[in-house]
């Protein structure tokens, strides 16, 4: 992500929640060192808070805690990618996985399997069909994600953001 510098710390929260992380409106927080490190103020601006080398993790869900690493690599001085005050300048890939079935590309996630059978709960289409478990709801499809079958987690939003 590229980041003003006079972009506040609660303007990055909104936007990872946007993104990849909201669900039910969880609370959230910015610690240096995790849980038990130091808290880091939301009203902060990046360009007092950021210095090369700096890890901010943002904690989401206090219950089923999304963690996620910020990394600040440097800085620019130049005209901004985007009239937003956050820029995502790349994403992950999907991360690779296959049928617990079948060993095919997978498109769904089944809760009850991965909770109840202790298997990975991924389907690709035809077995996703053929799945007889409701006992947590139908098979989710499988987004790109770390809140993906946690709480009420439904997808990201559609760019841009």
């Amino acid at each position: 992500m590229e980041m003003a510098g006079s972009a506040s710390l609660d303007k990055l929260n909104k936007y990872l929640r946007v993104i990849c992380l909201e669900c039910c409106g969880h609370l959230s927080k910015f610690t240096i060192g995790g849980w038990g490190g130091m808290d880091v103020g939301k009203a902060l601006k990046a360009n007092s808070t950021f210095e090369p080398g700096l890890v901010l993790r943002h904690l989401y869900d206090f219950g089923a805690t999304s963690e996620t690493d910020i990394k600040v690599v440097g800085f620019r001085e130049g005209n901004a990618t985007t009239k937003h005050p956050i820029a995502l300048l790349a994403r992950n890939l999907m991360p690779e996985a296959a049928c617990q079935e079948c060993g095919l590309t997978l498109k769904w996630l089944c809760i009850e399997c991965l909770y109840e059978e202790d298997k990975n709960g991924y389907l690709c289409n035809e077995h996703m069909e053929e799945n007889p478990h409701d006992n947590y709801g139908e098979p989710i499809p499988l987004l790109n994600s770390p809140r993906t079958g946690t709480c009420g987690y439904e997808g990201p939003a559609e760019p841009p953001y």
